[in-house]
């Protein structure tokens, strides 16, 4: 098993899914046969900015989508947030060191996402091999 937490801001406008920093972690299967279990809990995904927009939370084994869905979602004024809690069994098909990790974006341009909140909450990425 391997777990990152990130705590501190983090906070993206983008509309296309950025990596959120700090949270990454690499995991060496050890057999190619075995499943990954891969969590990201927790946060307090914060939108800021007037209007009607959402975020999204994803998470990707190096390069490859696995699993994204909306967080949270606001309407006119005021601030919103929401938790995440998504959760996926990979299989990688490798003993090579493989990396997840847990990205975010906007639906809205210029319209901040705060996956951290604006405390900090963390936002914990897990990894769990799991034999065949």
């Amino acid at each position: 098993v391997v777990s990152v937490t990130k705590t501190g801001s983090f906070s993206t406008s983008s509309t296309s899914f950025t990596d959120i920093t700090g949270c990454t972690l690499n995991i060496t299967p050890s057999s190619s046969s075995n499943k990954i279990y891969v969590t990201l809990l927790g946060g307090q995904w914060g939108l800021y900015s007037g209007g009607a927009y959402f975020s999204e939370g994803n998470i990707v084994r190096d390069s490859t989508e696995l699993v994204h869905g909306f967080v949270s979602f606001r309407e006119g004024d005021g601030n919103n947030g929401g938790t995440c809690g998504f959760s996926f069994l990979d299989s990688p098909n490798t003993t090579s060191q493989v990396t997840y990790k847990a990205q975010a974006k906007s639906s809205s341009s210029g319209k901040e996402v705060y996956p951290t909140g604006s405390g900090g909450e963390g936002l914990t990425i897990t990894a769990m091999e799991v034999a065949a």
